[in-house]
């Protein structure tokens, strides 16, 4: 695994929408009990989405996802945009 050192493009394709919430709530420096609460989940959902997470961008453990996420959250808040922009329009 490689370190938290660059925002991976394709890791954050990878992603999906939950996950991406929770990656951004993580860039707001949200504690994991407090991104279950925005999201209505248990605290063990967000902990299972983090896992993920940490491993489609190759960073193991949540304090350096968290990190990670503070880090870049400019962005990965820019790179969300961008990826909502190339969904196709609802029908």
């Amino acid at each position: 695994m490689t370190s938290a050192t660059h925002c991976s493009p394709k890791g954050l394709h990878d992603l999906t929408t939950a996950e991406w919430k929770v990656l951004l709530f993580l860039a707001d420096d949200l504690t994991t009990a407090e991104i279950a609460t925005e999201l209505c989940l248990t605290s063990k959902s967000v902990e299972n989405y983090r896992t993920r997470i940490g491993c489609k961008l190759e960073i193991q453990g949540h304090h350096k996802l968290a990190q990670f996420a503070r880090k870049y959250a400019s962005e990965l808040r820019q790179q969300h945009e961008e990826l909502l922009r190339a969904l196709p329009p609802p029908p």
